[in-house]
């Protein structure tokens, strides 16, 4: 049976991690990607689009903002691929960012999996996200860029990734007294691993994680906080998340949250922001996240 030329809104989201929302603002701004409509109502899109939003998505991940690709043809985005390569420096890749690479080369998903956990044992989950996750996460990019591996092979290390600190964040086992920390992605974000770094990195050090994903409206945001007591509520901004709606997002939660809980910011996406709202803390690095923890702990204790 000969494969459709169109694909549905759900699969789109799953190959290239943009949200619906935010491919319908891009389409409103850059008149990309265009969307066909079945008999049923259902959104569908080309294959073709899929194929340049993958393009797409190394070129925001290489550093550029969405004004500067989104509407270029796919012709035009090749040739700033080809240009990044040419000038790209070279990315020095440790021997077990390698052996990584490797194993998903050969599709040994036990085999990553198995080195996951050697490389994690015996260290806290801050140094494994530091020394381990974070550089294989560039080395994957770098061996995308050269032809070492396909797309597929990177969202298959993401997945795996993202399986197994979701695992290991189930069972950390909160200290007593420590904050309660509420995590989600903002409404359209749909690039969770650097929110999953996070939470494992604060679980193991001893808070108290709930996680209530994507696609949460603010308002229903605000109830959660309030009915889990929240002290903190934390937030992730992907490359790709528009920047235009980075601060009117976190000032508009700052006004439906009390005073008293705190609102902490991350992410990729937050690097070109010039004005921090007021009433939000940004964390550009895990350690920032790991000693406001410690000073949250030490002022409740002197309360």
């Amino acid at each position: 049976m000969p494969q459709s030329p169109f694909v549905l809104q759900s699969e789109i989201e799953r190959k290239t991690g943009f949200g619906i929302e935010q491919l319908r603002k891009w389409r409103q701004r850059f008149g990309f990607p265009p969307a066909q409509y079945e008999v049923s109502g259902r959104a569908i899109y080309s294959r073709d689009s899929v194929d340049r939003l993958l393009v797409i998505k190394h070129l925001l991940e290489a550093g550029l903002r969405p004004g500067q690709v989104v509407a270029n043809t796919a012709a035009e985005n090749i040739q700033i691929c080809a240009d990044l390569q040419r000038v790209k420096p070279v990315v020095e890749r440790s021997e077990s960012t390698n052996v990584f690479i490797d194993l998903l080369g050969h599709s040994d998903c036990e085999g990553f999996k198995a080195l996951l956990r050697k490389l994690r044992a015996k260290r806290t989950m801050l140094d494994f996200v530091q020394n381990t996750i974070t550089p294989l996460m560039v080395g994957i990019g770098d061996a995308w860029n050269r032809g070492e591996i396909d797309v597929y092979h990177e969202h298959l290390c993401s997945s795996m990734i993202e399986r197994y600190l979701i695992a290991e964040t189930l069972k950390s086992k909160p200290k007593h007294a420590f904050p309660i920390f509420l995590f989600a992605l903002p409404p359209g974000e749909r690039h969770q691993l650097g929110l999953l770094m996070v939470e494992a990195v604060l679980a193991d050090a001893g808070a108290y994680i709930v996680n209530v994903g994507t696609d949460i409206p603010l308002n229903s945001l605000k109830l959660t906080a309030a009915q889990c007591k929240a002290d903190v509520v934390a937030m992730t901004f992907s490359f790709s998340y528009p920047l235009r709606d980075v601060v009117p997002t976190l000032a508009h939660l700052r006004r439906l949250l009390p005073s008293r809980t705190l609102i902490w910011a991350g992410g990729a996406g937050l690097s070109q922001v010039k004005r921090i709202p007021k009433g939000v803390q940004f964390m550009t690095h895990f350690d920032e996240a790991i000693a406001a923890l410690g000073a949250m702990v030490r002022a409740a204790k002197f309360q």
